[in-house]
Order: structure tokens, then C-alpha cells, then sequence
């Protein structure tokens, strides 16, 4: 079965959610860029120099009410995350909303310091949210971070239903399905990017939309927030029923002007003249009161090897020695030789002209030489991406999720692929490394449905200045998320975190802790 896209239904179990809501690699990304000198970094809600891991759980159970969903937060020190963590939901105090079935709270995050106090806040979808008797219509929870952390009570609400905000209420158009946040317009505040890829733009269903709200000295508000889609200035195409324009977006200047772009994956338009689906979206800054300063645009059709779905994954980073942010792009339904679904990974360079399908580009898949394993149908290699100076190089890496990779024979264990970058080649093959719960010294076992990989992510969870890859398991039990330190041709260590290594109670399954990390 070729991998469940967004529609609209409701989902009936964990594995049918996170099908719909595939916001790992999503999704989340994080680009600092022309940030203000007193700006914390992504993640760093204390303020105290270390990151804090971030573990979506929107499975969890919430006072009876079966997938309302919570988020873990964990404060960063020295040594890694903290031995206990602090949960996040809509029962806890000062936090708008009520936990009900289905909500999925934690289904994304994101993190910035929109109000540049030296603070970083956290935005959490809650994308199957209803409102009012609006089912699937979505919200935004947004945490602002203070000397003490996070807290319910520092926090604010915002749907479509919210005074001043762009849109209108509609069932099942998962408002907040991907966020994204860096500054797009230059002025040192941090903006939040909200992909809607179901939302109706122009009269057509599923074309999809994006909010874009913009960082203040007080933080987001709806006053500050505008809505892009394909009938904006500036951005080409038009609206088509279909497009999910914004299913997957990330912020980063990959023209090099010091002003930050949105990328937005549009994987559901079709490609005039054959089968090919997906294309990217590429709206330069400085992005004034919603029109960017110009617009790209590549599609599937132009670029060989990327046709089925093209951007079901989308993540940014500094892949070798220069001032242009790069792009990976995730194609995981991508056929490789007769293998349906294994999965492709693209990865676009940036130049002075920006993106465009002339830019250099790398093209990774399971008959890559130096990649392990062979394609296999449903795999779904670059399911999931993240992206990171793991080596301490100076250059970003990528990991790379197989979220239905089998393992021997237990279909769906799933397993993950780190690719190093450097200075002169971007990303390469060599020091590549394969990591699965079957690989020595990665805690766990091997099982049917695990997927280890459906998720991955990227964090600097002890502060040294190495980022960490970040591999969840949504389906191992109730799910967890592995922290692995490495560099070319190395695991150095693997460390298993679940539920019950915070301070809490084991979970149950279902629960999907892991299914959305810090990018």
C-alpha cells in the first residue's frame, strides 16, 4: 500500500494520525537567521546555554479522552537530558483549550525566540483539534519561555476562529499541521510559519495555505499574522484542488542575502504532461506583510528521479563550506527500479540565484554505493529527515529516516541512515552509517512495527556544541526516542529514552511518544 497521504477522514489509531499527520521532518524546522544578539537559541527555554529535549506524545490519554496528546520537555544539562521532565497538555493550568478525543497536541512543534528576550518559546499543533463543533479544524498553542522554563501559564491559543486572524474555521483543513520558524522579513524577530495543506484557497479544496505570523517584542499575535497561497503576490502558480501547498515548510536563506526564505513543499500538485507529483516552493525574503520579494519554483517533472510525492520530507542545513543554506528533500513514495515506496532523498544547494531545478543537485536512495541495504518496496527511505553538525566539522549532517525499513523478518522495525556533510562535497556516502535496534550498541530489539525512523531529529541535548541525531520509535510500546552521539564511521554511543525514563508512567501503546522531535 503506497503511503496514506493527508485527507480528510478521521484517524481511528496512532498509525492512521501520524499517516495523516507526517510533520517530522518536518515541519519543525528551525533557521536563525539575521536573529537579534540577545535571541536564545532553538529550544533553550531556561535561557541556560542547553537546549531542552522536546518529545511530542500525542497519543497520550488526557483525562479519559484518547489521543488528546501531550508534549515532555526535559531541561538540557551537561550530561543530556534531565532524569525527570515536565508534561504539557491541554489540563494543565493557564493552557487554553480542553483535552478531547483525537486532538493530537504534540502532533508538531517548533521553537524560536519570537520575542527575542533571550527565552526560547515552543509552538505545538494540535492540527485535529475541534473548535466549537468543528471537528479537524486545528489550534496553536504557543509557550513562551521565561528563567523557570515553560509553564502553562505563560502561554496562548490561537485557531482560525481567533479575533483578527486570516481564515475561517472549516472541518477537517488541520490547521497548524506543519510550523516552521525563522526571520523572513529581517527585522531580528523570530516568525512562525503554520502550514494548512487542507485548507480551501481560491474556492479549491486541499490547495492549501500558509499563515505566516510574525515575531514581535511581545511575541505572536494575530494582529501580526497573514496568509500566503498560490494567489499571493509573488508566488507562483495558482490554487488547484489538491496542491496541499504547505504540507511540509522550513525557513533558511539559501540565496545568501542574510534575510530568511520560506520553502514550502507542495507535494500534491500535479506535473502537467505525466504522472510526476510534488513541487517546492521557494518564497525569498525579506517577506514584507505576507508578499516575498520574489518567488521560485521547481517541480518534479525538471528534476529526474524525484516524480511521487516530491517534498514528503523537507529540511535545511549548511551542507558544505559556504553561505547558502541547502535543502533536503524527502521522496518517499518514490519508486526505485521496480520497488514502489522505497524512497529517495534529494538534496538541492543553494547559490547566490537561490534554489531552481539548474541548481546542483544529489540524489540518495538504497542503490546509492556506501548506502546499506538494498530498496524494497515500502521502505519508505527519507520518510523522515533532520538535520545537524554531529561531528563537530563545522558542516551540518543529515539523518535520515526508514520508518517501514524491515529488518530481517519483522516488517515495519524501521532503521535510520546518518550521511555526513563537509566542506567541499556537501553531502556524501563516505562514514555513512546504518543504524537499527539490531545494531551493536543501540538499547532495544528488533520488532514488527517499531518503526524506528518514522521520526527523526536533531538536537544539542548536553550543550557541547555537537548536535545529536535523534531517531523515534512511535510504535515500539509507547514509543521512544533514541539519542545517538556519532562521527564518519562511528556510533560512539546510543541512549533509548521512553516515557518512563522522565519521571512518568510507562504509557501505553498508542501513545506515539517520539513521533515529533526538535529539529
Amino acid at each position: 500500500m503506497a503511503e496514506e497521504k493527508a485527507t480528510k477522514r478521521r484517524p481511528k489509531a496512532w498509525q492512521a494520525a501520524v499517516a495523516l499527520l507526517v510533520c517530522a521532518g518536518v515541519v519543525t524546522t528551525v533557521a536563525l537567521v539575521a536573529g537579534s544578539a540577545g535571541a536564545a537559541e532553538p529550544y533553550d527555554f531556561n535561557g541556560d546555554g542547553k537546549p531542552d529535549l522536546t518529545v511530542g506524545v500525542p497519543g497520550d490519554t488526557v483525562g479519559g479522552h484518547p489521543r488528546a496528546g501531550s508534549v515532555i520537555v526535559a531541561n538540557g544539562t551537561s550530561t543530556g537530558p534531565a532524569s525527570t521532565a515536565t508534561r504539557f497538555n491541554q489540563a494543565t493550568t493557564g493552557v487554553g483549550g480542553d483535552p478531547e478525543d483525537d486532538d493530537s497536541f504534540g502532533q508538531s512543534v517548533a521553537s524560536c525566540d519570537f520575542d527575542s528576550n533571550g527565552y526560547a518559546d515552543l509552538a505545538v499543533s494540535s492540527p485535529l483539534e475541534a473548535v466549537g463543533t468543528t471537528e479537524g479544524a486545528g489550534m496553536l498553542t504557543v509557550f513562551y519561555g521565561q528563567s523557570g522554563g515553560l509553564s502553562g501559564s505563560s502561554s496562548e491559543t490561537f485557531d482560525e476562529d481567533t479575533a483578527n486572524y486570516p481564515g475561517s474555521v472549516a472541518k477537517d483543513e488541520v490547521f497548524a499541521y506543519s510550523l516552521a520558524a525563522g526571520d523572513v522579513n529581517g527585522d531580528g524577530y523570530c516568525d512562525l510559519a503554520i502550514g494548512q495543506p487542507l485548507d480551501n484557497a481560491g474556492g479549491q479544496s486541499n490547495a492549501g495555505t500558509i499563515k505566516l505570523m510574525y515575531g514581535t517584542s511581545t511575541g505572536l499575535n494575530a494582529a501580526d499574522t497573514v496568509q500566503i497561497d498560490q494567489n499571493t503576490t509573488n508566488v507562483p502558480g495558482v490554487p488547484e484542488a489538491e496542491d496541499r501547498f504547505g504540507e511540509q515548510v522550513a525557513v533558511a536563506d539559501v540565496n545568501g542575502d542574510g534575510v530568511g526564505d520560506l520553502i514550502t513543499a507542495t507535494v500534491g500538485e500535479q506535473i502537467s504532461g505525466g504522472s510526476d507529483r510534488g513541487s517546492l516552493h521557494i518564497l525569498y525574503g525579506p517577506i514584507d506583510n505576507g508578499t516575498p520579494a520574489s518567488g521560485g519554483y521547481i517541480d518534479s517533472g525538471n528534476v529526474t528521479g524525484i516524480g511521487e510525492f516530491a517534498g514528503s520530507a523537507l529540511v535545511v542545513g549548511h551542507f558544505d563550506d559556504d553561505e547558502y543554506a541547502d535543502v533536503a528533500v524527502g521522496v518517499s513514495d518514490e519508486e526505485v527500479g521496480t520497488k514502489g515506496a522505497a524512497g529517495r532523498l534529494a538534496v538541492f544547494y543553494g547559490g547566490a540565484q537561490g534554489l531552481s531545478a539548474n541548481s546542483r543537485v544529489k540524489l540518495f536512495d538504497q542503490d546509492t554505493p556506501g548506502i546499506s541495504g538494498a530498496p524494497e518496496s515500502e521502505d519508505y527511505f527519507a520518510a523522515s529527515l533532520a538535520a545537524g553538525d554531529f561531528d563537530g566539522d563545522g558542516t551540518d549532517d543529515l539523518v535520515v529516516g526508514m520508518r517501514s525499513e524491515a529488518i530481517g523478518s519483522a516488517t515495519g522495525s524501521g532503521a535510520s541512515m546518518i550521511l555526513f556533510g563537509n566542506a567541499t562535497g556537501g553531502i556524501t556516502t563516505k562514514g555513512a552509517l546504518w543504524i537499527d535496534q539490531d545494531t551493536t550498541g543501540v538499547p532495544g530489539t528488533v520488532a514488527e512495527a517499531d518503526h524506528f525512523g518514522w521520526t527523526v531529529g536533531a538536537l544539542d541535548t548536553d550543550g557541547n556544541g555537537r548536535v545529536e541525531p535523534l531517531v523515534g520509535a512511535p510504535g515500539n510500546a509507547a514509543g521512544t526516542v533514541t539519542i545517538l552521539h556519532v562521527k564518519p564511521g562511528t556510533l560512539e554511543s546510543a541512549t533509548a529514552k521512553a516515557e518512563s525514563d522522565f519521571g512518568w508512567a510507562a504509557g501505553s501503546d498508542g501513545d506515539a511518544f517520539g513521533i515529533a522531535l526538535a529539529h
